[in-house]
Parts: C-alpha cells; structure tokens; sequence
C-alpha cells in the first residue's frame, strides 16, 4: 500500500505529501467523507508514513515508501505497536477507553519517535468520551498523533473538529473508478457498470462486486448476505427475522451492507434504463427504495438502533410494493 494506490483525492494527498518531506505535519487529522470513499485507508498511509524510521524512501510513486523498514512492515501486517486504533464497544466509544489512551499516551514508544491514535469511526465517540480528553488532543505529548475519520462532520463536536486538521474526501469520479477496477481485473463492462453505481466510492465498489462473486462461486444455492432481490420476495414476517440478525452485525457491517443494496438498486435501473421499453413504474419504485436506504443509511449515521432502521426500511418496501 501506498499514496500512489489510492484512487483519488489527488490534491489531498499532495498537500500531506508537502507536510511531511517540510517536516511541517500537524498532531490531529480529521478525514471526512462517505463510507468507501478512500478515508481509512488515506489515514493508514499517513500512519505509515508518520512512523517510518526514515529509510524508506524512493518508492514507485513519487514520494511513497519502499516499505522496507521494520516499521512499515508491521504497519502492512496490521502489527504496528505504536499504532493504536480506537475502536467503539458495542455501539460507542467509551469514557474508559479514552482514560486508558491518556495513560498510554504518555508511555515512550516502541519503535521510533511516534505513536498515533486512530479513530476510524470518530462518530461514535460519546460527548462525555470527547471532552475527556480534549486537553491531550489539544497539547499531546510529544510524537503523539491523533487520527480520525468519520462520515459526517455534524457528528463530531465542534471542540474535536477545532483540534484537527480537517480534510473532506469527495467522491471520485467514475471514470477514474473504471480504470482502477479494470487494473484489478474486473472486465471492462463490468468495471464501467459498477463505476457507475458506486457514488464514487471505490471501496463500496468492491464491496459490492466481491459479495457478488462470493454467491455466483457458492454453487449451493445459499447466498453469502441478503440481496435487494430477496427483499423483494421476501414475505415481512421473515424479514424482521432477518433484521434480528443484521442487528447482531456491527455498525459499519450493517452500513456496508445498505451501500451494498444500494449499489444493486443503481445496477439495476442502469440497465432497465438502458433497455429498450424498460418500465418507468419499475424505475420510481427502485428510485423509492433508494431514497429510504439513502434515508436508513443516514440514521445509521446517527446511531440510531439498528434493528428499527432496517425494520422500517423494510416495512416501507413491502408497504410501497402494495
């Protein structure tokens, strides 16, 4: 993995670029933007980078790492001791967790002269989590660099966001998504039908594609996560079965999980659009059931209780379909 990797968000990573080769990086980066679009993994370069023992340079792209050093091969391993991702219990971020972070902030690092903190789901951090380390986040130790990433700015507090260098990721354009899916071995119409559909968002892409080719390779019949299909189909009394079970998933599995329908909505009115005498009645109820994912996926967002999210999205499919 590298900068060169990354699809996108070319003037973000130009500027990060500068920062580090002047020696001039801040000690709180807050990266915004949809779920797929590229974020978590722009933060896990930065990572990388920041940690590097110096050594590494002169990679394929301009400016990237060999990776060579001990630490970025723990970094590629996921193994990295000094890089330490704060990830929610259940459905937040707790006060606890934030204590034990202030202590081990203060702790010398393993390796090198840095440790960074990684939040990748910054949203989930309760008020009373955020404001209990507001003055670490402020004036760290030194080497201590704090990350995070998270879908909507109106999510973070405004003392959080205050604290950090703020990026927005926009969505890529689909051409670009096309020429990347196409590298990764998708052919072409595949990799221009899924660049389309995916919002520009490469990661959503595929998600969606990789979910696709796990049910077409099963051969038994049994499908790997529930499709838009099977919701169609599906009688409501075996749906809220279903939404028991989405509610045992995690967050970002559930919201994964509606970015995959609403990619196969897109597909599908892709190519009823595309078909001579396609149904315009067909097309409104798959623009409906869009804007209620659009809609669920925004108060999943908002940590509102997974089980009645999908329950009314659900009911309002079934509803609409009569």
């Amino acid at each position: 993995m590298a900068f060169s990797d990354i699809i996108g968000h070319k003037e973000i990573i130009k500027a990060l670029k500068t920062s580090l080769v002047g020696a001039k990086t801040g000690h709180a980066y807050l990266f915004m933007g949809p779920a797929g679009v590229g974020k978590k993994m722009l933060a896990r370069e930065l990572a990388k980078n920041l940690l590097c023992l110096g050594h590494c340079g002169d990679g394929e792209g301009e400016g990237d790492l060999t990776g060579q050093c001990e630490s970025c091969r723990l970094m590629e391993r996921g193994l990295h001791p000094d890089f330490i991702p704060i990830s929610p219990i259940g459905n937040s971020i707790k006060i606890e967790q934030l204590r034990e972070l202030q202590r081990n902030a203060y702790l010398a690092p393993v390796l090198g002269t840095r440790k960074i903190f990684f939040f990748p789901d910054a949203e989930l951090l309760t008020e009373a989590a955020a404001n209990s380390f507001l003055k670490i986040l402020e004036d760290p130790p030194a080497g201590v660099v704090f990350l995070f990433t998270a879908v909507r700015i109106d999510h973070i507090l405004p003392t959080i966001r205050s604290r950090c260098q703020v990026y927005q990721l926009f969505p890529v354009p689909p051409e670009e998504i096309t020429i990347w899916l196409k590298q990764k071995g998708l052919v072409e119409s595949e990799a221009i039908e899924l660049g389309l559909t995916c919002q520009g968002c490469p990661g959503a892409a595929l998600n969606w594609n990789g979910k696709k080719h796990a049910q077409s390779e099963s051969g038994t019949g049994i499908e790997t996560e529930i499709t838009i299909h099977d919701i169609f189909r599906q009688d409501l009394l075996e749906l809220f079965k279903i939404a028991v079970e989405i509610e045992k998933k995690e967050r970002p599995e559930v919201l994964a999980l509606f970015q995959a329908w609403q990619a196969e909505l897109r597909q599908n009115m892709v190519i009823l659009a595309q078909t001579a005498g396609g149904s315009t009645a067909k097309i409104r109820d798959l623009l409906f059931c869009t804007e209620k994912l659009t809609t669920a996926m925004t108060m999943i967002e908002s940590n509102v209780n997974l089980r009645l999210v999908v329950e009314e999205f659900f009911l309002a499919v079934k509803v609409h379909a009569k």
